[in-house]
């Protein structure tokens, strides 16, 4: 069965509002990881035309951010070079948003698409941007964060949720623990003072979380 699930509630509920499309209108900026490891690269389309290189986004991949016109636009994915969609839904995005819109599945291989508003303004100076996403579809209790060697940044998020953004300083690494979890190593994206990044989390067991690192900017 492949259907929608918009990212649940949580912290930061996941997906843009929705713009009724009324001819040409401003622009909007959309990126998109590929969260699903059991399907081959993906080709991603907006209104029918590709979106993607060549090849297509591998589990893990994401690609550049692409504009075009806000409003309500048809997201469709295929498995690369194949014409059978794996899912296909309309997207609604705001004028002049950025959003990351997630492919992903649960442990049934049911197959979701979801989009997080990307802030884009820039952090203090001195500091870097970190947001996180829990995709993890074996984590049996929620998942808490916290900067290495330092305070929590949170201890409860849930599946399907992503955090607020926090202001961090660079070379800051983070350490998510759930109950249950036995192998969760210590997440390093090298951070840099100016720049902000998404982390989201995955895991092919309940005893394990492993952690993907993008660069917003």
């Amino acid at each position: 069965m492949k259907r929608i699930l918009f990212l649940g509630l949580g912290m930061v509920a996941l997906l843009a509002s929705c713009v009724k499309k009324k001819g040409p209108a401003p622009d909007a900026h959309v990126r998109f990881i590929n969260a699903v490891s059991f399907l081959p690269a993906q080709d991603i389309y907006i209104d029918n035309v590709l979106a993607t290189t060549s090849g297509g986004v591998a589990f893990g991949g994401v690609t550049n951010y692409f504009t075009y016109e806000s409003g309500l636009n048809l997201l469709t994915y295929y498995n690369t070079g194949t014409t059978t969609p794996n899912l296909s839904y309309t997207y609604g995005s705001a004028a002049g948003e950025y959003a990351t819109v997630f492919f992903y599945s649960d442990t049934l291989q049911n197959i979701y698409s979801a989009g997080i508003k990307d802030n884009m303004s820039a952090p203090p100076t001195g500091k870097a941007r970190v947001r996180f996403v829990n995709l993890d579809n074996y984590l049996k209790n929620a998942l808490k964060m916290t900067v290495t060697g330092g305070a929590d940044l949170f201890t409860s998020l849930d599946k399907g949720n992503a955090s607020i953004y926090y202001d961090v300083d660079p070379g800051a690494t983070f350490t998510p623990s759930s109950v249950g979890v036995t192998n969760a190593p210590v997440i390093n994206p090298q951070v840099q003072a100016g720049k902000i990044y998404t982390i989201w989390l995955s895991a092919t067991s309940s005893t394990e979380l492993v952690a993907h690192s993008t660069l917003q900017n």
